[in-house]
């Protein structure tokens, strides 16, 4: 997760950085929401938790679920899922 923080929160940020005004708010929302997301992983790793940490992380954990549907167009429906199967299948019989 600490690779992945070191990747795609800056990637995003770097595309934030001169979007379309049509792209401004889901990649803010897709920005908050993989940053969230990463903040609470890495804060679930501490050994101890406090009142504070614990309110930290339930913060991120909402702040994560109020932003998590701008990724929800890219989600995979049953028949893309099975044309994929069907394309994987092929490929491995053809190797």
């Amino acid at each position: 997760m600490k690779a992945l923080r070191r990747v795609i929160v800056p990637v995003l940020a770097a595309t934030l950085f001169n979007p379309l005004a049509s792209q401004r708010i889901p990649l803010t929302e897709a920005l908050l929401c993989v940053q969230n997301l990463v903040y609470l992983h890495l804060m679930s790793q501490y050994q101890y938790h406090t009142e504070a940490t614990i309110k930290y992380m339930e913060n991120y954990l909402a702040v994560f679920h109020c932003h998590k549907d701008v990724f929800g167009r890219f989600c995979a429906s049953k028949s893309t899922q099975m044309v994929s199967e069907a394309l994987d299948t092929q490929l491995t019989l053809d190797t």
